[in-house]
Formats: C-alpha cells, structure tokens, sequence
C-alpha cells in the first residue's frame, strides 16, 4: 500500500513538471502580437516592337497597363492562391498532349503601387505592396484554404498606412494615387 502511494505521488510530480507554465493564451493575445506582413510582387509588361513602339504614347500607356494588371494578378495569386487545371493524354506510354490552365478570381483592396520602372530593353516593371494585417493572418489560420477568399477579405488597415506618400499628406485613406 505505501509503495503505490509512492509511484502515484511520482507520477504527479512527473506530469506536474511537464506542464506549461504561465497558463493557456487566449487566441485574441496572440492575433494582437502578430505584426503586419507587406507582400511585394512586380508585374511586367512589354511593347509589340520595342525599338518602334517606345514613340508611341499609346502603346507605352498600354504596356505600362498591361505590367499593373500583371503585378495585380501576382498579388492575387501570392495571397489567395492559384487554381490551375491541368490534363495529359498519354498514347503507348508517349506523352501526346500536356494542357494547364491557371485560374485567379480575387478581389483585392489597398494595393499600393510603389515603382514603375521602363528598362532599356522595352519591358516595363510595376511594383506593388499590400499590407496584410494580423486579423487577416489570423482568419487565413482558421479557415480550409478553398474557403479563405470568401470568408477572409483582406481588412482595412487600422492606422493611417499613408503616411510618407507624397501625393495623399495625412489622409486616411486606403486608395493610394499613381
């Protein structure tokens, strides 16, 4: 009778020890202790003929347009994901035909662009931020990932983000002006 007194107090003592001290964190603390992610992407863009068509305002305007929406679609897939589809047709164990198509549908909100720059050899490179807050980071972490786009809109930032932009001065606001 006295050695099982013995072990039970040992084996209280040994799982005493193995547990974590300071208590359980409530998983609010720990969305506040999280710190913003910025993501940067770069877009590109480029002219039919570049040794042509860099005179040409227009289609200067459109390769520049063409790399924002190429950085949008990276932001998009760099945050949300990509859905790519994909299918082969195999004849005699020969690879006849190899198809993928991606698939992006986001909705993407406080974009900042925060370089355009035109290279020597025709192709133009937008870049682009975007602030994930905590509360993002912490709906991403509790949702599956098929459902992180519709129930996980990336939030508006608390603070004034426009601080040091040139063009906004104080405003809080989350559009940004090119």
């Amino acid at each position: 009778m006295n050695l099982r007194w013995i072990a039970v107090s040992i084996l209280v003592l040994a799982l005493a020890a193995c547990a974590p001290i300071g208590g359980h964190q409530d998983s609010g603390q720990r969305d506040t202790q999280l710190e913003p992610i910025t993501v940067r992407v770069s877009g590109f863009g480029t002219y039919e003929d570049s040794a042509k068509d860099r005179l040409n305002t227009r289609k200067r305007l459109l390769a520049r347009r063409a790399s924002q929406l190429d950085a949008y679609r990276n932001l998009a897939e760099r945050v949300y994901g990509t859905v790519i589809y994909g299918s082969s047709t195999v004849n005699d164990f020969v690879l006849n035909n190899d198809n993928f198509r991606t698939y992006v549908d986001s909705y993407i909100r406080g974009a900042k662009m925060v370089a355009v720059n035109e290279h020597s050899d025709g192709v133009v490179e937008t870049v682009m931020e975007l602030k994930l807050e905590p509360r993002f980071r912490a709906c991403v972490s509790k949702v599956a990932d098929d459902q992180v786009q519709d129930l996980c809109p990336i939030p508006m930032p608390r603070d004034n983000d426009s601080v040091g932009d040139v063009q906004s001065r104080g405003v809080d606001s989350l559009y940004y002006l090119d």
